[in-house]
């Protein structure tokens, strides 16, 4: 269930991959673009039309997790590109669910040092700092779906 400008709404997601998402919402089906703001809060672009801001509980999800909540319409924004994989990148070692962010940006960290837990299949992933720097962007929201291969933070 997600909440609207104070209206309750079903919401079934299907596909996700790279930021792309198909949705039903009351029985109609969408496509959907999903992207990150500065600040760290998720947008959702719905048929290449509105965009609505999105917060999510800081629980972990499980299949049980009742929704998220749409704060409200935001004007449009192209969303910002992808980072390509570098040496800085902290990469997503496989698919699946922020669960907790163990850093924020600023903060010194060593290599080995957890950046965030990562929920596969059930099981709880410690993504580790790939060296010794300082924080300068995290990628990630708890609850964020991640696959293989995504940008989850930057050190430098």
């Amino acid at each position: 269930m997600v909440e609207v400008n104070g209206k309750s709404l079903e919401v079934k997601v299907y596909n996700i991959s790279r930021g792309r998402l198909s949705l039903e919402i009351s029985g109609g089906k969408f496509q959907a673009e999903l992207s990150k703001t500065s600040v760290g809060a998720l947008q959702v672009k719905i048929g290449g039309g509105k965009t609505f801001g999105v917060q999510f509980p800081k629980v972990a999800f499980t299949h049980e997790t009742p929704g998220f909540r749409v704060l409200s319409a935001a004007p449009a924004r192209k969303p910002s590109p992808s980072l390509p994989a570098s040496k800085d990148a902290v990469i997503a070692p496989m698919a699946g669910r922020i669960v907790a962010l163990k850093v924020s940006v600023g903060q010194r960290v060593s290599k080995g040092e957890c950046i965030c837990i990562l929920e596969a299949m059930k099981m709880a992933n410690e993504v580790a700092a790939p060296k010794d720097g300082v924080v300068k962007e995290v990628l990630v929201s708890e609850g964020a779906v991640v696959n293989e291969g995504d940008v989850l933070a930057v050190i430098a």
